[in-house]
């Protein structure tokens, strides 16, 4: 026993020191650097978009390095390395690509775009988690642009003996399964007085059955794998094995290998909201649902489990339109809608409307943030609150 035990630790110090990259996988089969935990069947899905650009020469390679800034991870499968901060560029809007137009983001010791919070919760305060996707993760803004934080400060500016915190769980790509995890192994921890979920964006997303079964049967297998990343050994292998499959093969035929379904099909759809509303009241967390860039299909489903569970429901994407003659005309936030026209033209904002609260049509931009807090606040706290 004592030999290959030996054996395996000179070898794990060995691929240590040696400065092995062991994050990323590259080879004859495919020329794109891709990031190991994007590269397996259950994690590709979260790419495929951006990687797609770049296989049709739309994007640079140079626009995935953000995807280097995460990390494969148990249970929620990945989320943001700990503690980076970093300037990226935000591809899903062209002239803001093309202009080199960066921005900021920031993750704390467990690999979630918010602030280092204790698990200690003092008596006078309430404390929100966020489970959500890019658009809770606060794609194409600042730090401090999300309307997580423009929430938290309008809260907190109500003059009473309460003080509120803000832990945003948002992860682009992310799933109401990949919310009912981190609402396990994350949310619950931080005793929640109220929880926001949006989900509905990635739920519909296709991925392979035989990735989705081994998912859904064999959670034992994200322990395991969880404590085998410890080792450089294993990532060094897995890298090795890697080089041998070639993610990009679906994306250049529209009939993908092996069969495919929704990674969130309807009834489980709807049976993870139940089961985070259900269980949430148990343990006393009021919810709130939220619509961003849900497909209709999707939305339906969540606006049907609101009126069976009796929660509150924001469908997201109707305020956000409903607020663009206000903001065209510049009633709302009028420095920022000329920054917006002054980056895009006038002509391409009357040509693409949603540009006013959006950076794609989909991801709120600046103004949409401030606006869905506006909406969240008013419609669920300015009743409860008293200064």
């Amino acid at each position: 026993m004592g030999i290959p035990l030996i054996f395996f630790a000179l070898l794990e110090a060995l691929i240590r020191f040696s400065g092995i990259n062991t994050d990323v996988v590259k080879s004859k089969n495919f020329q794109i650097e891709v990031p190991v935990w994007a590269s397996n069947d259950i994690n590709f899905f979260a790419a495929e978009g951006i990687y797609r650009q770049i296989m049709d020469n739309t994007l640079s390679v140079e626009s995935a390095d953000w995807l280097n800034y995460f990390e494969e991870a148990p249970y929620v499968h990945y989320k943001m390395k700990p503690r980076v901060s970093a300037y990226v560029t935000n591809t899903v809007n062209r002239i803001e690509l093309e202009k080199g137009i960066k921005v900021f983001m920031k993750s704390n010791s467990e690999g979630f775009r918010t602030e280092e919070i204790s698990i200690h919760k003092e008596k006078n305060v309430y404390r929100i988690v966020l489970l959500g996707d890019s658009s809770t993760f606060g794609w194409g803004v600042n730090q401090d642009e999300r309307f997580s934080k423009f929430l938290e400060d309008k809260l907190n500016s109500v003059q009473n003996s309460t003080r509120y915190e803000i832990i945003n769980l948002g992860i682009p790509g992310y799933t109401t399964d990949h919310g009912v995890a981190a609402f396990r192994h994350y949310a619950l921890k931080y005793s929640p007085d109220m929880m926001i979920l949006s989900f509905g964006a990635n739920d519909g997303k296709p991925v392979p059955q035989r990735a989705k079964k081994f998912l859904k049967f064999n959670p034992w297998m994200e322990d395991l794998q969880g404590f085998l990343r410890n080792f450089s050994t294993y990532k060094l292998m897995r890298k090795i094995l890697l080089s041998f499959y070639n993610p990009f093969d679906a994306l250049h035929s529209q009939n993908p290998k092996g069969p495919v379904e929704p990674f969130v099909t309807f009834p489980e759809y709807q049976k993870n909201l139940e089961y985070l509303i259900d269980t949430g009241r148990e343990k006393g967390i009021e919810t709130v649902l939220l619509g961003l860039c849900c497909p209709k299909s999707y939305l339906d489903i969540m606006r049907k489990v609101a009126q069976s569970k009796n929660v509150p429901l924001i469908d997201g994407m109707h305020v956000l339109i409903q607020s663009i003659p206000e903001v065209r005309e510049g009633k709302r936030y009028p420095e920022l809608v000329q920054y917006y026209k002054d980056l895009f033209g006038e002509e391409s904002l009357r040509n693409r409307r949603l540009w006013y609260v959006t950076s794609d049509t989909c991801h709120p931009n600046v103004i949409g943030h401030k606006i869905l807090a506006e909406a969240l606040y008013d419609r669920i706290f300015a009743e409860k609150i008293k200064p």
